[in-house]
């Protein structure tokens, strides 16, 4: 039988890192959004809240099979649970910004569990 056989790779090869840049992107957004200074900041914070955190709670979980999927998949489901959710919030005529700063806590709290227990193994 001819063809390429690749050598299995771990559980973790693409959790791990997808884990470790939603922890990243969860507490700079939060920082970014609360305590920097002036507008542009808390753009910038608002945009990463809206890229990464709720996302990478979920991806951090689930192995895509390749790294482009996982990121992309990363992407496209941190913009629709923040979409989801700011719609939401203006049906309910509830709407505040940083109340999404809760996708940010799911997220660091989602992600550092997959941390500590891809550590444990």
């Amino acid at each position: 039988m001819t063809g390429i056989h690749r050598a299995p790779r771990r559980a973790d090869a693409r959790t791990g890192p997808t884990a470790w840049a939603g922890l990243a992107a969860s507490v700079a957004a939060a920082v970014l959004v609360l305590a920097a200074p002036g507008h542009d900041a808390a753009l910038a914070g608002a945009f990463l809240l809206a890229c990464v955190p709720a996302g990478a709670a979920v991806m951090c979980w689930v192995d895509s099979g390749e790294g482009f999927l996982q990121a992309g998949l990363t992407l496209v489901l941190s913009l629709a649970v923040t979409s989801i959710a700011s719609a939401v919030m203006i049906w309910l005529t509830a709407w505040h910004p940083r109340a999404l700063l809760a996708l940010a806590v799911a997220g660091a709290a989602s992600c550092a569990t997959r941390v500590v227990r891809g550590a444990c193994r």
